[in-house]
């Protein structure tokens, strides 16, 4: 059960409202408002299961702007916005998610191929070591040739 921003604020004002006009009925002053509205929240208190009311001589406005703009028009369009602007930023983080895997596979597949090619060139150069110390080794046993010969 999705509960609106709104109903919670209304909710917690109620509880705290009727804590403090208990507590400034109580003759000890054993406990604040704010007080109660604490302990309330800290024992993890449940919102009531219907909207809260107006008393009966509430103005005209008050009852306009409960209507209207907590619970009615205004407190959908909002329940709506938070429930479209959640779904675009769930979409975004996918997207960047995506995103981020795709740049990842990108600079692996560049590594993988700077590592062949590295390996590559290592192997050619071994290759090329192995056929100069050859052909080093078969004119050694020869007669001399003129770069082995210095002045």
């Amino acid at each position: 059960m999705k509960i609106s921003t709104a109903s919670r604020v209304i909710a917690f004002v109620f509880v705290a409202a009727s804590s403090g006009s208990a507590a400034a009925t109580d003759t000890n002053g054993s406990q604040s408002g704010k007080a109660a509205a604490h302990a309330a929240l800290a024992d993890q208190a449940d919102l009531p299961a219907t909207a809260p009311q107006l008393p009966s001589q509430a103005s005209d406005q008050a009852r306009d702007a409960l209507a209207n703009t907590a619970f009615g028009k205004k407190g959908q369009a909002a329940s709506q916005a938070h429930s479209e602007a959640e779904a675009h930023a769930t979409k975004n983080a996918v997207d960047a998610h995506a995103a981020a895997a795709d740049r990842a596979a990108q600079g692996s597949a560049a590594a993988a191929a700077r590592s062949a090619n590295t390996d590559a060139r290592a192997a050619a150069g071994q290759a090329r070591a192995n056929s100069a110390k050859a052909a080093a080794a078969g004119r050694r046993s020869g007669a001399p040739t003129a770069a082995a010969v210095r002045p």
